[in-house]
């Protein structure tokens, strides 16, 4: 005969079969209707589209696990199917738990977020001021993605003469964290930008997850170099948008804003252009003019050549005949001075000075022959003067002269001292003598 279960027994039956049959489990689901008790034991759902597990995660369980659990994280736990005898619903005891999916990625992005925040990485004054016209700007991104080509139509667009280098590198997959670190340390080896931006279109959690790494935080973080982070759309969100110097919504929000300056100064030089080139037309138009009136005013070379030589040969037939004038002129006042000269010449008055100067020098001889007699005999008059009045005709008549000491003449007894040596002059000779 069929054994006939109580209401205990069956719940003991189904609770021993469930509980040896999936002793250890794991399954996994969104996380719903999640309630904490007083005793710290965390009840909760697993739920995936129209099917539902309730379960129960004690307290002892839950030491030592990082998980704060939440409404609509998917999560994989890890535990025993059991029943709850009271009411006979199926439930699991969960031992473990850890975040599924994008929802590990998001705990992983908001632990390192806590982190990188901690230790100053985020701080707005160590932030780097993003240049208001660059000259050059390095683009981190991949060469062959759309982001490229959009922000290089909108920089084209917006200002052309922004020169913009290229640091390929892979945006998405394991490789791209290394590349995006090499890239950005390259262009701060190189030192040829003035701003970097680290770009990438929309996607997955798990497409933008090489923007949540630390290494790339870290990188950005220590560049020398400005960086703008551009990654995902609008709403999307990565550790590079905190820990850059600046973060743009999309890519194409980048290219915006480092082009802001630049496009107002092309807008102006736009403006500065047409100005110029309207008043290089005015200035052309006015030299055309002034062109047009002095070709109007230009005679032909032959007509000018012509009138020319008709000044040339007026002024000729002036020149000979004001050269004729003077000619006559100058002969009339020849003939007068040749005329004049003839008459004051000295040629015509030679022979009367002649006669002149021979009747003065025949009246000078006899003057001079006069002279001279008259002089002669004026000497011999003295001469015999001197002879009869002179020292040496008395010294003949036997006369003498005394000289004294020092050659002196004696001319009184008184010069002379007794026993003085005296020399006495004669016509004929010298006497010495002893005064006595």
């Amino acid at each position: 005969m069929e054994k006939i279960y109580t209401v205990s027994e069956l719940s003991h039956a189904l609770r021993n079969t469930l509980e040896s049959g999936f002793r250890s489990i794991r399954v996994e689901g969104e996380l719903s209707a999640v309630t904490i008790s007083a005793a710290g034991h965390c009840y909760l759902s697993l739920k995936e589209e129209h099917y539902l597990i309730r379960c129960a995660w004690f307290k002892n369980r839950r030491r030592g696990n990082s998980i704060h659990p939440e409404e609509g994280m998917k999560v994989i736990v890890e535990g025993q199917i059991s029943l709850y005898q009271p009411r006979g619903d199926l439930q699991l005891i969960i031992h473990d738990m850890q975040v599924s999916g994008e929802g590990a990625l998001r705990l992983a992005f908001e632990k390192l977020k806590r982190r990188l925040s901690a230790e100053g990485l985020f701080d707005a004054d160590r932030k780097k001021p993003i240049p208001e016209i660059p000259k050059s700007i390095g683009l981190i991104t991949s060469p062959t993605g759309a982001v490229l080509h959009d922000m290089m139509a909108t920089i084209k667009k917006r200002f052309p003469a922004l020169r913009v280098i290229l640091y390929p590198a892979a945006v998405q997959g394991e490789q791209a964290p290394a590349d995006i670190v090499h890239m950005i340390e390259t262009a701060n080896r190189r030192n040829e930008v003035d701003a970097i931006v680290v770009a990438r279109g929309g996607g997955s959690a798990e497409d933008l997850q090489a923007f949540n790494e630390e290494q790339v935080a870290r990188a950005i973080y220590e560049s020398s170099i400005p960086v703008i982070s551009a990654v995902g759309h609008q709403v999307d969100v990565s550790i590079t948008d905190f820990v850059a110097d600046y973060s743009a919504p999309t890519p194409t929000g980048a290219a915006e804003q480092l082009t802001i300056g630049g496009s107002r100064l092309h807008e102006k030089t736009g403006h500065l252009s047409l100005r110029i080139s309207e008043l290089a037309r005015r200035y052309l138009q006015q030299k055309q003019q002034t062109l047009d009136y002095q070709t109007a005013r230009l005679v032909r070379p032959d007509q000018r050549l012509k009138i020319w030589q008709q000044k040339h040969q007026h002024l000729a037939h002036q020149l000979i005949m004001r050269m004729q004038g003077d000619l006559g002129a100058r002969r009339s006042q020849l003939n007068d001075a040749l005329s004049s000269l003839r008459i004051h010449s000295p040629i015509s008055g030679a022979d009367l000075l002649r006669q002149e100067n021979e009747h003065v020098q025949n009246t000078l001889h006899k003057l001079i022959r006069k002279k001279f007699s008259e002089t002669a005999k004026k000497i011999e008059q003295l001469q015999g003067s001197i002879r009869i009045l002179g020292p040496m005709t008395t010294l003949e008549r036997g006369y003498a002269i005394v000289f004294g000491k020092q050659g002196r003449v004696i001319t009184s007894p008184s010069h002379v001292e007794t026993g003085e040596e005296l020399n006495l002059k004669v016509a004929k000779g010298q006497i010495k003598a002893t005064a006595k």
